[in-house]
Parts: structure tokens; sequence; C-alpha cells
């Protein structure tokens, strides 16, 4: 059980980082023009949002398929969206850490870039990185789509998020296949955790997309901006359940199965529990 009680400590962790990432940039939205562009859409209520975003996901689903199976230009097209991931993202946790501690916003934003450059250089080079850029990354990540979006956008989002999920692991099983190269690569598409077999040289394994990481964190900071602070607890409150019971089951069964669907309707059912409760 400890591979399950350390991808739980990295779905919190990541959580948590996003919050703290949040709090900052809302703070400085005002103020200053660069976390400014950081938001996505002209109107975070406009429902349309939810498409353009599935949209993006699916046309970049596609693509990668296609340059993987037709031109097999896996190794060069993963380092380059992992580099620009990892150095774009965390620059933006990096930025957020910098201005807590009381560093202005232009050198925070310098300090942060360089910070994000030379994680995405240190991962290609130390392997071993990977968990903790994966996990940086994916706070920057949700914490854009948090503040893009509004509560309603982002659950029609995560919704037809989780369909596709489901889809691409079941039936078109293209998911799979993706997944299976970027473990095999180490990339920091997810995060792993390891365990040595008792009596054994081998390793067994558990990872979890980063995507699957996202969609929490961007729930929450969505309900943080946009409606009320107790949703946002309820929904991490949700997404730990739903997550911790998901996680168990997969590792106690040795299946194959998507994260994305359960956790989804864990948020959002624990959002609807802190509505009709009164609470937000």
């Amino acid at each position: 059980m400890k591979i399950v009680t350390k991808l739980m400590v990295f779905f919190i962790v990541t959580q948590l980082l996003g919050f703290v990432t949040a709090f900052v940039i809302l703070g400085d939205m005002a103020a200053n023009p660069l976390v400014q562009s950081f938001m996505v859409t002209g109107d975070s209520s406009d429902p349309l949002n939810a498409l353009f975003f599935l949209g993006y996901v699916l046309a970049g689903a596609v693509g990668i398929v296609v340059l993987i199976r037709y031109f097999h230009l896996n190794k060069i097209i993963f380092r380059i969206l992992e580099f620009v991931l990892i150095s774009s993202a965390t620059s933006i946790v990096f930025y957020s850490i910098f201005r807590i501690i009381g560093i202005a916003y232009m050198e925070s934003t310098l300090i942060g870039i360089i910070l994000g450059l030379t994680l995405a250089v240190g991962k290609y080079l130390k392997p071993e990185l990977k968990n903790i850029s994966a996990i940086i990354a994916t706070a920057g990540v949700g914490t854009i789509f948090g503040i893009s979006m509004g509560v309603v956008p982002i659950i029609l989002f995560l919704v037809a998020l989780s369909v596709y999920d489901a889809l691409s692991v079941f039936v078109t099983k293209h998911m799979i296949e993706i997944a299976n190269y970027v473990v095999s690569q180490d990339l920091a598409f997810t995060v792993t955790a390891k365990e040595r077999i008792a009596g054994k040289k081998e390793e067994q394994r558990l990872d979890l997309g980063t995507g699957d990481m996202v969609a929490p964190v961007a729930f929450e900071i969505s309900a943080l901006t946009y409606y009320h602070p107790y949703a946002a607890l309820m929904i991490f409150l949700g997404a730990v359940t739903s997550f911790g019971i998901f996680i168990v089951l997969v590792w106690n069964k040795k299946i194959v199965l998507p994260a994305l669907p359960p956790i989804v309707a864990g948020m959002v059912v624990f959002f609807l529990i802190g509505l009709l409760l009164g609470m937000y």
C-alpha cells in the first residue's frame, strides 16, 4: 500500500500547491499585466469555453496519435511538449512562491522564468526530477484553467473530458497507447510511485496522469475565483475521497481504468452536497 499512499500524497500536494499559486495570481491580477495574460478566455462565464477547451484537447490528441502512428516522431514530439510544459507551467508557480516572500512583480517574473527553464533542462538531464516537475507544472496548468473558466463552464468541460477519457481507454484505446509510451520514457506527463517487491530485484509501479490532477486543481480554483471558498473546499474533499477509492480499487484489482470519470463524479457530487446544505 506504500504505492497508493505515495500517489495520494502527490495528488494532495498538487492541489495544495495549486491553491497557493491561485491566491497569489488572483491577488496580482489587477496590478500585473503579465499575470492578466494568464487568463486565456475573454468571458469566463461563457459555457462555450467548455467546447473550446474540449476541441483543443481533442485536436491535440489526434495530432499526437497521427505523429506517433504514421510519422514515428514519438521521442521528438513528447520531449518538446515536456520541455514546453515544464518551463512555462512551473514558472507560474515559481513566480507565486517568490511573490509570497515579498519579491517585486518583475523580479519574481524573471526568477520564475529562469527557474522554469532550469527545471525543464534539469528534467531532461536527470529523469529522476520527473515527479517534482510534473507536480509543479500541474499546479500551474490547473491554476490557468481555473482562473479562465467559471464554475458552470468548467463542470461542462470536465464532464465532457471524462466521457472522452472513458472512450479513449475502452473504445479507441489510443490513451493506453500514449500512456504506455509516456511511462516507458519516464516523461513528466505522469507521476510515478515505485516499490521494490519483497525478496526480488523487480520493482512494481503505479502511474497517474497529470491530466487527472489538473482537473481537481482547475475546478477548485474556479470555485475559489468565481464562487465561494467553501465550494473549493468541498470539491477538494470530493476529489480526494473519490481518488482514494479509485486508486485502492485499481491497485487491489490490478486493472487499468480511466481515473478522470470517478474523480470528476466525486467532485461534482460533493459540490452539489455543499450547495444543498446551504454552505455557499
